[in-house]
């Protein structure tokens, strides 16, 4: 895992790109299959998976114990290391499947619903299918070979959707959602075996498996605790506000959560095999976190900031009036979403450090802290709990970036500095809609279409030209992520406004 800092930039970029081609084609696939089987089936179809896969989801927290992401930090790996996770990988998929078919009745009776029983029963197969290749995808990712893992993902997602549309044609109701999940976990392990050129040995040793114990085990117990954390306000909400209050939050929450899943989380997924293979050279590390950073801050600010202005013409115009309470809580969670699109990151400095006893630790303080906000906020309603959330996010903004940056010896200053361009482009395009938006009032054009038509065209010519004036490195960043350098025109503005020149950092 040693590359030179060009060599490494160029995998970092071809990573995040193919990455992002297959975040877009599997959510291309899946809504095209939605749409279809939508008309197909009953709500109680989705209703009745919907129950069982609550309690899978739990579970699928302990499938691997940490153990794969183990693989890709660990700088020296032998046969007999990557074989002991293997058998142990299946041995707790064995283990997570009986579990889940276990409890199943359980679930059932919970639910009120006895056909939940044989839809969790099927489905505790896919631990067992995915076991078998846990490894395999570990060992593709500590090799960065994004291309053949993007390949892998589109074709499990297009044979998953064939395969439970034909079902759904049939009459086959619920299983073929079933299907359409099972297909694609079982195409996926047996093209994962096929690429990849690892084989387990008939060998487990204990000794191996302590190794990589300790940094496993810290890994699962904050995705634990961050499961809770991250359901409590849903809990607490749906108790004492009701199913309507609920309804207008959790879709305020996912318009907030979308852009950072598909932005941070595609980046992410590179960044960790990427940090983990120049995990003793500090100064490499802290090049390649502050430019990734600047790289997401230049997609997600623009678009947090943009959805606060907006929220109100945005809900109306895509939701309709009767979802307007979703607006204020849309314009308080895009300010943590703001926040959270680069405090996301920091989980990749622990683990490619082996330091996740420190990221449990913060996780338990930052996760109580956060559910107690959630509590106070419960008397002012779903904006209390919102509002709360926001201002408990701030306050730990601070210590959340310090306490992981000392393994790099970071300060938190360098990153303010590194995020100031795409910050305050961020912000003029903001001043400028936000003025565009009082004009828009005074000469009458109120209708939501309209309105957001006009603001995110000023709003994208704001950011772009205020990005470009600035110089700012991070512009020429996110245009080889697209790729889009090969096209003459951009390569010409480039040129033009000496971003080359302003742009050395390497991974």
């Amino acid at each position: 895992m040693d590359y030179t800092a060009e060599n490494l930039t160029t995998k970092t970029v071809s990573g995040a790109t193919w990455s992002a081609v297959a975040r877009i084609g599997q959510q291309g696939v899946s809504l095209l299959a939605t749409a279809i089987l939508a008309r197909l089936l009953q709500p109680s179809a989705y209703g009745l998976l919907g129950m069982a896969t609550v309690v899978i989801g739990f579970i699928e927290i302990f499938k691997d114990l940490g153990t794969s992401l183990a693989l890709i930090q660990r700088r020296e790996l032998t046969n007999e290391v990557i074989s002991s996770v293997f058998w142990v990988n299946v041995l707790f998929g064995f283990l997570a499947a009986s579990v889940t078919a276990g409890i199943a009745p359980l679930a059932a009776i919970f639910y009120g619903e006895p056909q939940v029983t044989p839809v969790m029963a099927v489905l505790s197969i896919s631990f067992v299918v995915s076991s078998l290749s846990i490894v395999q995808q570990a060992l593709l990712t500590r090799e960065m070979a994004f291309n053949k893992l993007a390949r892998i993902e589109l074709t499990s997602s297009v044979m998953g959707a064939i395969v439970g549309i034909a079902m759904a044609f049939s009459g086959a109701g619920v299983w073929s959602l079933v299907a359409l999940s099972l297909t694609g976990t079982i195409t996926g392990t047996v093209l994962l075996w096929i690429v990849s050129r690892w084989r387990p040995r008939l060998y487990l040793g204990w000794n191996e498996i302590r190794s990589i114990g300790s940094f496993g085990i810290n890994l699962t117990g904050f995705n634990v605790v961050n499961y809770f954390a991250r359901n409590a306000d849903n809990l607490l909400i749906g108790r004492y506000l009701g199913a309507t209050a609920l309804g207008y939050y959790a879709l305020a929450y996912r318009l907030m959560l979308y852009p950072l899943q598909n932005i941070s989380g595609v980046l992410g997924r590179v960044l960790f095999p990427a940090f983990a293979s120049i995990q003793d050279d500090n100064a490499r590390f802290r090049r390649a976190y502050l430019r990734a950073c600047a790289i997401i801050a230049a997609v997600t600010f623009p678009l947090m900031l943009g959805m606060l202005i907006t929220a109100e013409p945005l809900v109306a115009a895509i939701l309709g009036s009767r979802w307007m309470p979703v607006a204020p809580l849309l314009m308080i969670l895009a300010l943590v979403g703001m926040v959270q699109s680069i405090a996301t990151t920091v989980g990749h400095i622990y683990m490619a450090k082996g330091r996740t006893d420190w990221m449990f630790r913060w996780g338990m303080a930052a996760s109580t802290l956060a559910v107690a906000s959630f509590v106070v906020g419960l008397s002012w309603g779903i904006v209390g709990v919102a509002a709360a959330y926001g201002i408990v996010s701030l306050l730990l903004a601070y210590p959340n970036f310090a306490i992981p940056f000392r393994l790099i010896d970071l300060s938190v200053k360098d990153l303010v500095v590194s995020l100031w361009p795409v910050l305050r482009s961020s912000l003029i395009m903001l001043s400028c809609v936000a003025i565009l938006r009082i004009a828009l009032n005074w000469l009458g054009i109120t209708q939501p279409w309209a309105m957001l038509g006009i603001m995110v065209t000023v709003g994208i010519i704001a950011y772009v030209v205020a990005l470009v004036v600035s110089r700012s490195p991070a512009l020429l960043d996110v245009l080889e992520l697209l790729p889009l350098r090969q096209v003459s025109w951009l390569q010409w503005i480039v040129a033009v406004m000496g971003l080359d020149t302003c742009h050395g950092n390497r991974l």
